[in-house]
Protein backbone atom coordinates (compact mmCIF):
# COMPACT_ATOMS: atom_id res chain seq x y z
CA UNK A 1 0.00 0.00 0.00
CA UNK A 2 0.93 3.61 -0.32
CA UNK A 3 3.15 4.92 2.36
CA UNK A 4 2.10 8.09 4.09
CA UNK A 5 4.51 10.94 3.72
CA UNK A 6 5.00 12.65 7.03
CA UNK A 7 6.36 16.13 7.45
CA UNK A 8 9.66 16.09 9.22
CA UNK A 9 9.25 16.91 12.83
CA UNK A 10 11.18 19.88 14.04
CA UNK A 11 13.23 19.60 17.08
CA UNK A 12 12.43 21.96 19.88
CA UNK A 13 15.75 23.71 19.39
CA UNK A 14 14.91 24.57 15.75
CA UNK A 15 11.53 26.19 16.46
CA UNK A 16 12.83 29.59 17.72
CA UNK A 17 15.14 29.78 14.71
CA UNK A 18 12.23 29.08 12.32
CA UNK A 19 10.03 31.65 14.04
CA UNK A 20 12.78 34.25 13.87
CA UNK A 21 13.33 33.48 10.18
CA UNK A 22 9.58 33.82 9.46
CA UNK A 23 9.41 37.09 11.40
CA UNK A 24 12.28 38.43 9.34
CA UNK A 25 10.54 37.41 6.12
CA UNK A 26 7.30 39.01 7.27
CA UNK A 27 9.14 42.21 8.16
CA UNK A 28 10.80 42.22 4.71
CA UNK A 29 7.40 41.80 3.06
CA UNK A 30 5.94 44.64 5.13
CA UNK A 31 8.82 46.88 4.09
CA UNK A 32 8.33 45.99 0.44
CA UNK A 33 4.61 46.73 0.72
CA UNK A 34 5.35 50.11 2.33
CA UNK A 35 7.89 50.94 -0.38
CA UNK A 36 5.48 49.89 -3.12
CA UNK A 37 2.73 51.98 -1.53
CA UNK A 38 5.07 54.99 -1.28
CA UNK A 39 6.15 54.64 -4.91
CA UNK A 40 2.54 54.27 -6.00
CA UNK A 41 1.56 57.46 -4.16
CA UNK A 42 4.49 59.31 -5.72
CA UNK A 43 3.42 58.09 -9.15
CA UNK A 44 -0.15 59.26 -8.51
CA UNK A 45 1.11 62.67 -7.41
CA UNK A 46 3.29 63.00 -10.51
CA UNK A 47 0.39 61.92 -12.69
CA UNK A 48 -1.96 64.41 -11.03
CA UNK A 49 0.61 67.19 -11.52
CA UNK A 50 1.02 66.27 -15.20
CA UNK A 51 -2.75 66.20 -15.72
CA UNK A 52 -3.10 69.58 -14.04
CA UNK A 53 -0.30 70.99 -16.22
CA UNK A 54 -2.01 69.67 -19.35
CA UNK A 55 -5.31 71.16 -18.18
CA UNK A 56 -3.71 74.57 -17.74
CA UNK A 57 -2.08 74.32 -21.18
CA UNK A 58 -5.38 73.34 -22.77
CA UNK A 59 -7.22 76.19 -21.03
CA UNK A 60 -4.59 78.66 -22.26
CA UNK A 61 -4.83 77.37 -25.81
CA UNK A 62 -8.61 77.44 -25.71
CA UNK A 63 -8.42 81.05 -24.53
CA UNK A 64 -6.10 81.90 -27.42
CA UNK A 65 -8.40 80.18 -29.90
CA UNK A 66 -11.43 82.00 -28.50
CA UNK A 67 -9.62 85.31 -28.96
CA UNK A 68 -8.66 84.40 -32.53
CA UNK A 69 -12.21 83.31 -33.32
CA UNK A 70 -13.59 86.55 -31.94
CA UNK A 71 -11.10 88.49 -34.09
CA UNK A 72 -12.18 86.57 -37.18
CA UNK A 73 -15.84 87.24 -36.40
CA UNK A 74 -15.09 90.93 -36.14
CA UNK A 75 -13.25 90.87 -39.48
CA UNK A 76 -16.17 89.04 -41.09
CA UNK A 77 -18.61 91.64 -39.77
CA UNK A 78 -16.40 94.45 -41.10
CA UNK A 79 -16.18 92.75 -44.52
CA UNK A 80 -19.94 92.22 -44.57
CA UNK A 81 -20.54 95.92 -43.89
CA UNK A 82 -18.02 96.90 -46.56
CA UNK A 83 -19.64 94.55 -49.10
CA UNK A 84 -23.07 96.00 -48.29
CA UNK A 85 -21.77 99.51 -48.93
CA UNK A 86 -20.12 98.45 -52.22
CA UNK A 87 -23.28 96.65 -53.32
CA UNK A 88 -25.38 99.72 -52.64
CA UNK A 89 -22.99 101.90 -54.66
CA UNK A 90 -23.07 99.38 -57.50
CA UNK A 91 -26.89 99.28 -57.53
CA UNK A 92 -27.01 103.09 -57.44
CA UNK A 93 -24.52 103.24 -60.32
CA UNK A 94 -26.53 100.75 -62.39
CA UNK A 95 -29.73 102.71 -61.76
CA UNK A 96 -27.98 105.98 -62.64
CA UNK A 97 -26.49 104.55 -65.84
CA UNK A 98 -29.89 103.07 -66.72
CA UNK A 99 -31.48 106.49 -66.16
CA UNK A 100 -28.84 108.15 -68.37
CA UNK A 101 -29.47 105.57 -71.13
CA UNK A 102 -33.24 106.08 -70.92
CA UNK A 103 -32.82 109.89 -71.00
CA UNK A 104 -30.45 109.62 -73.99
CA UNK A 105 -32.91 107.40 -75.83
CA UNK A 106 -35.74 109.86 -75.18
CA UNK A 107 -33.64 112.73 -76.49
CA UNK A 108 -32.65 110.82 -79.56
CA UNK A 109 -36.08 109.54 -80.40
Amino acid sequence: MAEEVKAPELEKAEIPWVVAYLREDIQDLRNEVRETRRLTLESYEKLDAKIESLRRDMDARIGELDARIEGLRQEMNDLRREMNVQFRWMVATVVAVGGVIVAALKLLL
